[in-house]
């Protein structure tokens, strides 16, 4: 079963920058509501704003909302997700102590670092962190979505977390 997260990333040119020749592109991670989530991403390289849409998504504005979405996989050799429209891409976490680290499919090591002492649980969860031992791998694909902004109202209050999709809402 597939877990989703909400998020609304908001463009933040002061987390801009370059490592070993890498430029990153800086974001705030907000909930919906806009408030900051607590989350150690600050920034996207070209590989993650692609996978996220961020260009095409934001398509000049300074924030969009976004449905982050994990496929939970058995291991590394499972048949990639389809989702059409999407682009989906496969990557694995690795725990160490506290901390889980994203890899690429071919096993380089992303700069991205979820830590349980940081970052919030609906996060955690989301990622799956919490249910992996020490020095245990979790295969996952990943795809993104827009989201539609609502309206806001001031009796209305945008929900955030963990959304469970079911698989027949893929096709």
């Amino acid at each position: 079963m597939s877990r989703t997260l909400r998020i609304l990333l908001r463009r933040d040119p002061s987390r801009d920058r370059t490592e070993e020749d890498i430029r990153y592109e800086g974001y705030k991670v907000l909930w919906p509501d806009g408030r900051p989530a607590a989350v150690g991403l600050t920034a996207f390289c070209k590989h993650g704003q692609r996978l996220l849409g961020l260009g095409r998504h934001l398509a000049g504005a300074r924030e969009r909302l976004l449905d982050l979405i994990i496929f939970p996989l058995p291991d590394g050799e499972a048949s990639l997700t389809r989702l059409p429209g999407h682009r989906v891409r496969r990557f694995s976490i690795r725990r160490d102590g506290r901390q889980g680290r994203l890899y690429f499919l071919d096993g380089t090591p992303t700069t991205v670092v979820f830590d349980l002492d940081r970052d919030e649980a609906p996060v955690l969860h989301w990622i799956g962190l919490p249910l992996l031992r020490d020095g245990e791998r979790q295969w996952f694909d990943l795809a993104a979505r827009p989201v539609e902004m609502p309206a806001r109202t001031p009796t209305s209050s945008p929900t955030f977390g963990i959304h469970p999709m079911p698989h027949d809402a893929l096709s």
